[in-house]
């Protein structure tokens, strides 16, 4: 397996100040010092374990990868360690990649680690067997970026691989009001502490997984807590140690994913989850001796 980090791509992200590894840098920094959001990130664990109860395979023998390392980095409610005993995660930041890499080891947990563009992954096809993309194609400002992205880790699954991927919903009003309004000025009124580029509808998602070569298996929408709000709340509790009010806040945030079940769904859910397979083209009947 290649695991040295490319360049061509590299030297982009360096350059643009929006989303490349300069501002996660940044934003990993400042969350290291802000308040943990326990109840939050707790919340966002549970929703993503159910996703991988449901949608992976219990894997011992292949390495999985995961697709960015900002949980790993700034809270101890993440995902990399419930993967697989085979753990690849990438990250374009090299502060996120070392202070994941700090935490994980400090808990006794080994993994491979790699600096690295999901638009160009130094990662050899077919090397890896399921694939988890928590939000992580959601941050470039072009859609031709997503799609190359996908391209990529569609190539690195081998035949019978699993991708797990999620995308910001933009059929949530507040996701899509969001993503219209200009970056800088959310960013400056605390809003939204990272950039948010393009993303996808349903639709788009389905037609651009199959043409990375994979067959879309199971859909649905997950994340249905008010996000703002609910940090805002959060952040409130720790801030004055308010205990009683970050265990009601703890306690509707584990009744939020009920929606799930509601026809409103696309408007609460936050995040368009896919599970994708790749699998090998039929065998093509022979035209005779």
């Amino acid at each position: 397996m290649n695991t040295e980090p490319t360049t061509v791509l590299e030297e982009r992200l360096q350059e643009d100040p929006l989303f490349g590894r300069h501002h996660w840098d940044a934003v990993a920094a400042a969350t290291l010092h802000a308040t943990p959001a326990r109840a939050w990130r707790s919340y966002m664990r549970r929703v993503y374990l159910r996703l991988l109860k449901e949608w992976f395979a219990e894997e011992t023998a292949n390495y999985v990868l995961k697709t960015d390392l900002f949980e790993e980095a700034v809270t101890p409610h993440y995902l990399l360690a419930d993967v697989g005993p085979l753990r690849i995660g990438i990250d374009a930041s090299a502060v996120v990649v070392r202070a994941a890499r700090e935490r994980l080891l400090k808990q006794g947990f080994e993994c491979l680690f790699i600096i690295g563009d999901l638009r160009q992954l130094p990662l050899r096809p077919g090397s890896v067997r399921q694939i988890l993309s928590g939000s992580s194609l959601d941050h470039f400002p072009e859609k031709a970026d997503i799609a190359r992205s996908l391209r990529q880790l569609a190539q690195t699954l081998p035949f019978g691989g699993t991708l797990v991927i999620t995308f910001d919903n933009p059929h949530n009003p507040v996701v899509w009001v969001r993503n219209h309004l200009p970056f800088a000025w959310l960013n400056r009124l605390g809003l939204v502490p990272y950039y948010v580029g393009a993303t996808y509808t349903q639709e788009e998602a389905r037609r651009q997984i199959e043409a990375a070569g994979l067959t879309l298996t199971d859909m649905t929408v997950v994340a249905h807590a008010p996000r703002a709000l609910m940090i805002g709340l959060v952040a409130l509790s720790e801030r004055f140690g308010w205990g009683w009010l970050e265990a009601l806040v703890a306690g509707f945030l584990n009744r939020c994913e009920a929606l799930a079940l509601w026809p409103t769904r696309f408007v609460t859910g936050y995040y368009l989850a896919f599970r994708a397979e790749k699998r090998a083209a039929p065998t093509q009947p022979s035209a005779g001796l």
